[in-house]
């Protein structure tokens, strides 16, 4: 039995082996992929022709219009149920040396900067959400004391709201301006302080609707 055993493993092993033709094994089909972008092709031109492409292509349409009309609300903001003040120093460290088109350093890694030392905060922000009449009513009461105002909404359609107001409106998408002036509610409106080295953040007590 042993010469049998050493006989089957050398055949196994061997190059010869390897390349041994062992025959047919079970029916061959020939190999059937379809293209895929002829697929794709195919599905689209059935849903033209049942009319489907048409209506996907017009609820998407409608979608996107939405959307732009009325984006997603600001989270994490509530209705102000008391006047509040706070301030925020727009100051920050510089991660690394800064040059100018000639390699000359205007800023050192680790300093502090504050760019309202260069640059004056001339505006008044309002942040309301649009969806409150109190604050549309509040909003159009105010009288800034700068020449230059804007409208940011936390929530609320846009197109409306441009249209009760009057004037250009914003929209704080992601929330990213109500995180950098740390709102927790609203309206709130954004000025420089009296020194101009902070903004000042006021918020707006509402009453509650009879």
């Amino acid at each position: 039995m042993k010469p049998l055993w050493l006989a089957m493993i050398t055949l196994v092993c061997s190059p010869l082996a390897q390349t041994v033709d062992l025959g047919t094994w079970g029916d061959l089909y020939p190999i059937a992929e379809p293209d895929m972008l002829m697929t794709i092709y195919n599905r689209l031109h059935d849903m033209e022709q049942r009319g489907e492409l048409a209506k996907q292509q017009a609820a998407f349409k409608q979608r996107v219009i939405e959307n732009s009309l009325r984006p997603a609300p600001v989270t994490g903001l509530t209705v102000a149920q008391e006047n509040s003040t706070h301030y925020v120093d727009p100051s920050f460290v510089v991660s690394q040396d800064m040059a100018d088109h000639q390699g000359r350093i205007f800023a050192h890694k680790g300093e502090r900067h504050n760019p309202l030392e260069f640059v004056p905060f001339m505006q008044t922000l309002y942040f309301i959400d649009a969806d409150d009449p109190r604050q549309m009513a509040w909003l159009k009461q105010q009288k800034p004391a700068t020449s230059v105002s804007k409208v940011i909404l936390v929530k609320g359609e846009i197109r409306a709201s441009t249209r009760a107001l009057d004037t250009r409106i914003y929209f704080d998408q992601q929330g990213i301006m109500s995180r950098k002036f740390a709102l927790t509610a609203v309206p709130a409106r954004v000025t420089a302080s009296k020194e101009g080295k902070r903004l000042r953040v006021d918020t707006f007590a509402m009453r509650e609707q009879p």
